[in-house]
């Protein structure tokens, strides 16, 4: 068994009462934040299994730009990336359409618990998605990185001074917008607030607010190069990984050989998504190392300090792919550049077809593989 780094005394520094309650001790959004109207979404799941795998493999088939998973017909041109916070506490699993993402984003905050940034632009969703939450410091990083528009619900005020100064635009039910935003379910706020993704889209085309937040996101920049021939290095044979962020904080991955993919474990057991009911599976999981600060002034509502976490700068990861484990070199110069990502011997990693997690691991974080 193998072992990538070693926990600090931060960590164990930390108060676990008061991070565990992190969560839970968030205050629920005012009733007149709620939305009162827009296309209501169904919240069943009527489609088939068969909208997480697009149309099967062809040499002429159109691909999604961001993971190059073969799509029945091109990504409309128009279409807007969304980059959408979805918790990860365990009051609000299993999330909603996180099968659905070309690429998840799962990254520390208060605590060292984790969070998701889910980036859809090329598959649909089914019904809302979610549960939805706050946006934080990184947001501004991924979107300088990939230029898509930020979803999230709420924000602390020294974070908001943050996007505003780096101009990030977003749409925020508890800043700019409600309306595709809704309760849903029956776990206790706030962990039963959803959006409606694809109403959302539809208004990117007819409502000025979000048609210019999303010109002001930019052009969608795929962060990842894909192959549909991609050979990486032989690397290391691995059936689990487990990521340890805190001391009571564990999630990873399985290696599937029949599904030829990684399943995605939490607390030790496999995770499905909600509206689909299928496995959350992943054909590449990129495990990045970053340092991460301790904001101890901005803490949340139940006095947890929030993470900034630095993804401009160098350093190492791994590519878990295929059933196995290849080590990677990472570099990113400035906030405006694109993550460059190579194998260590230098030569350009190149990920094969098909969905991807991107694990950001801080330093005080373990990695253990089997």
């Amino acid at each position: 068994m193998a072992r990538i780094g070693i926990p600090v005394a931060l960590v164990v520094a930390l108060a676990l009462g008061g991070i565990l309650g992190l969560a839970t001790s968030r205050p629920a959004p005012s009733a007149s934040a709620s939305p009162t109207a827009s296309p209501s979404p169904t919240v069943s799941s009527s489609s088939t299994a068969s909208a997480t795998t697009s149309a099967s493999p062809s040499a002429t088939a159109a691909r999604c730009p961001l993971n190059g998973v073969p799509l029945a017909a091109p990504t409309p041109a128009n279409r807007v990336a969304l980059l959408v916070q979805v918790e990860n506490h365990p009051l609000g699993r299993p999330a909603r359409n996180l099968g659905q993402a070309d690429i998840v984003i799962e990254s520390t905050v208060e605590g060292d618990v984790t969070r998701f940034t889910a980036l859809f632009y090329c598959q649909p969703t089914l019904g809302l998605t979610g549960p939805i939450r706050s946006a934080r410091y990184y947001n501004i990083d991924l979107w300088q990185e990939m230029h898509a528009l930020t979803v999230a619900f709420g924000a602390s005020t020294p974070a908001r001074r943050r996007f505003a100064a780096a101009g990030m635009p977003q749409v925020n039910g508890l800043i700019n917008s409600g309306a595709w935003f809704r309760r849903y379910g029956t776990a206790p706020a706030p962990h039963n607030l959803y959006g409606d993704l694809e109403a959302l889209r539809s208004a990117a085309t007819r409502d000025a607010l979000v048609r210019g937040l999303a010109a002001q996101a930019g052009t969608l920049r795929p962060p990842f190069v894909i192959g549909p021939t991609a050979e990486p290095p032989a690397g290391a044979a691995v059936s689990e990984v487990t990521i340890s962020t805190t001391p009571f904080w564990h999630f990873g991955w399985r290696w599937d050989a029949g599904l030829a993919a990684w399943r995605r474990i939490d607390a030790g057991l496999p995770v499905t998504d909600a509206a689909t009911g299928l496995p959350l599976t992943a054909t590449s999981v990129i495990m990045q190392r970053i340092t991460e600060s301790i904001v101890y002034d901005d803490p949340d509502p139940g006095g947890n300090a929030r993470r900034d976490l630095h993804l401009v700068g160098h350093g190492v990861g791994t590519l878990f792919v295929d059933g196995r484990a290849i080590a990677l070199r990472w570099s990113r110069p400035s906030a405006g550049a694109l993550t460059s990502w190579t194998y260590a011997d230098g030569s350009p990693m190149i990920l094969p077809p098909g969905h991807i997690w991107w694990e950001l691991v801080p330093s005080i974080g373990t990695v253990t593989q089997r």
